[in-house]
Formats: structure tokens, C-alpha cells, sequence
């Protein structure tokens, strides 16, 4: 993304973005396998990473990120479908993409493109510019991104990667118009039947597992059009939290938001925490050399390490921007009111902001690659 205004790239060295590490390997016969990632330097808030206590929560610390709206065009000269893919329903006051309507519940309105790359300026600070955490090598020469949002990644990998064919899916046309010149943007339903080539060298999902009915069967698509050793990863935050000190009350609002966005996304068939099950998809569905990676992500400004507070303050940031998208469709179909919503994702706020909770999420990074034996 390089910034969050999707004007700038980032000031990270090309040489640290994409970096493969000798992540853990996982055995297709243990596929969720040791969670204890590899002990090497891949990020500040990488794995084991200890976050000490003791920042403070100083309104203005961090200068705010002023989004470029004008920088996501409302179309894309890349789609070769008609008009009515532009086409928007509403819910609740928040813009949802009708194509496919209803199959990914969470809004495509600028407020959430902004909270997309708002996340992933997050990731880069949190693991040290990496993109991926596969070993992909240096040449790759087809990357294909399911469920692309914004086209941030996208588009970085296209500048990175400048001899690969990069294409970006999305059932949203919101990506921008002007991009590198080898990064295509396509509208497509990811778990519909695979249109989209073969070959590819590197597939890549982020933030995607969660709201997929079958994870395992959109794998074996791209397995299937993957080149023999190619790789997948797939990067997902957990849905929970986290605390190496138990400091998290029982009736914490934060924890109680988790376990009801659980019950929720049952709703839609999916699981909101997924992401955990990632090593196990990917060995039902034939990729092996699993890997496994994952970073940590404080919940607000607690954290002593003024880098580690900028990547709370973000991800601080980006859920309480998400409590107005869930309460639009997630909450109401929960049985709740708009009035007890808006309490309830107050006490959500302040609860972020108590330093004595040193509560954070994880994001996991599960890397897989189809054998080089395969047919």
C-alpha cells in the first residue's frame, strides 16, 4: 500500500518486503501443527515477541492518517462486465457491492476501503515491511490476489515484482484506476467456478478465510491452477484476544465482541475464527511444506515501544471503525437494538483505551506449496 492515503508507497526497503524466512514447518500428517513460529528476527511483533507495558494513551501522539478518497476511483477500466457492477444496495446507511449480492456482509463504502488500508499500513509497521512470509524466490511470474479490497497488495507486489503478471479479484469494483502497468483488477466471485488461468506462481488471501463458506474447497481451485510448487498463503486475523499476563477481565466488552461476532458469522455459514484452521485447510487441500507465522497486534496504546503503540493505535482504530459495519447487518440479525448497539460499542472503546489490559489480536500467516510431483 505504501501509505494510507494509497497515494505514497512505502518507505520500506524492497529488499525486507517479501522476505522468506525459515518459517516452522508443519507435517501434512499435524496440519494445524506447532504454533511456536520460528525464532528469527521477522518483525518487531513477530511470534514470541515480548510487548512490555507502559505506554500511554495522549491523544495526537501519532499525527492522524488523512485518506485520499479522490484515490479510489468509483470504476475500473480493467472489468470487462457491464454497468450494473457498479450498482451498490445500502443497509443501515452503510454501501454494500450488489454483485453477488449478499455474499460478503461487511460494507465496500469509502469508510471501510479506508479501514482496509489503514490495516495494512498496520501490517507493514508490525512485520517489518514483508508482504508475505512464503518463499516464493525472487522471480515469480504469475501472482493472482483473491478477494483484493482496495488492490493496496496488489499493486505493491506489482511495483515489487516488476516482471510478474499480477491480477487482483474482488466481487467490489473499487480499485483505483491508475496502477502499474502489470496489475489487471478483475470483478469475480473468488468461490465461484475458477475463470481466471492457470500457472500461477504465488496465491495470495488476506482477510478472506473468515468469510468463506468452504475454505478448503476454494484451496483446491487454486491448487488446481497452480503451478507444481508453487505457493499459497493465506494471512487472517483470529478474531480473539490475547493477553501474556491475564489481565483481561472475564466480562472484558472486547471479549464479549468476539464471541458474539462467533455467533454471528455462524449466521452466514462462516467462522469468524477461521484463521486459526488455516494449516489444516491447506493440507485437505493437498498443499504441503506447510508454514506458519503469525504477529501479534495490541488492542490500543498500552505497549512501552513507540512502534508497537503506533501499530495499537491502528488496530485500535480499525475495529472500532468496524463496529459501525457490524452493526448494520451482524448485530441486528443477533436480535439487537440500534440503542443497545451504540452502548455496548462504547464500553467496547473505553475498554481499548484501559492500560491495565494488556490485551492484543494475532494474525496468522499460513503458507503452503503444491508438490512439484503433482499432476
Amino acid at each position: 500500500m505504501g501509505s494510507p492515503t494509497g497515494s505514497k508507497r512505502s518507505s520500506r526497503s524492497d529488499s525486507l518486503a517479501g522476505a522468506a524466512p525459515r518459517s516452522s514447518p508443519v507435517s501434512k500428517s499435524s496440519p494445524t501443527g506447532n504454533l511456536e513460529p520460528a525464532a528469527e528476527n521477522l518483525g518487531l511483533l513477530h511470534g514470541n515477541a515480548v510487548i512490555e507495558p507502559g505506554g500511554s494513551d495522549e491523544d495526537g501522539e501519532f499525527s492522524p492518517s488523512e485518506f485520499d478518497a479522490e484515490s479510489i476511483s468509483d470504476q475500473s477500466d480493467s472489468t470487462s462486465l457491464g454497468s450494473s457492477i457498479y450498482d451498490h444496495s445500502y443497509v443501515n446507511g452503510r454501501r454494500y457491492h450488489r454483485y453477488r449480492h449478499g455474499r460478503y456482509p461487511i460494507p465496500n463504502d469509502e469508510a471501510e476501503q479506508h479501514r482496509e488500508d489503514m490495516l495494512h499500513t498496520m501490517m507493514l509497521e508490525a512485520t517489518d515491511g514483508k508482504l508475505f512470509y512464503a518463499p516464493i524466490g525472487d522471480y515469480p511470474q504469475k501472482i493472482i490476489d483473491l478477494g483484493t479490497g482496495t488492490g493496496i497488495w496488489a499493486m505493491e507486489m506489482g511495483d515489487r515484482y516488476i516482471g510478474a503478471e499480477v491480477l487482483g479479484l474482488d466481487l467490489s469494483p473499487i480499485q483505483p484506476t491508475w496502477v502499474p502497468p502489470n496489475v489487471t483488477f478483475l470483478i469475480d466471485d473468488v468461490e465461484a467456478e475458477w475463470l481466471n488461468g492457470d500457472d500461477w506462481d504465488f496465491v495470495h488471501l488476506r482477510n478472506m478465510i473468515p468469510v468463506m463458506k468452504s475454505p478448503v474447497g476454494l484451496l483446491k481451485q487454486a491448487y488446481d491452477h497452480m503451478k507444481p510448487g508453487g505457493w499459497v498463503e493465506l494471512q487472517d486475523v483470529d478474531g480473539d484476544v490475547h493477553s501474556d499476563d491475564n489481565t483481561i477481565p472475564e466480562d472484558w466488552p472486547l471479549k464479549k465482541f468476539t464471541e458474539y461476532m462467533l455467533e454471528a458469522f455462524a449466521k452466514f455459514g462462516t467462522n469468524a475464527h477461521a484463521a486459526v484452521f488455516g494449516g489444516q485447510y491447506l493440507a485437505e487441500a493437498g498443499f504441503v511444506n506447510i508454514q506458519h507465522n503469525y504477529i501479534k497486534l495490541p488492542y490500543g496504546t498500552w505497549p512501552k515501544d513507540k512502534i508497537m503503540r503506533l501499530v495499537g493505535m491502528y488496530y485500535r482504530t480499525a475495529c472500532e471503525d468496524f463496529f459501525p459495519a457490524v452493526g448494520a447487518i451482524h448485530f441486528p440479525m443477533l436480535g439487537w437494538e440500534k440503542t443497545e448497539m451504540e452502548v455496548f460499542f462504547m464500553q467496547c472503546r473505553q475498554a481499548m483505551r484501559d492500560p491495565k489490559v494488556h490485551a492484543y489480536g494475532k494474525m496468522h500467516f499460513w503458507s503452503g506449496q503444491k508438490p512439484y510431483n503433482a499432476e
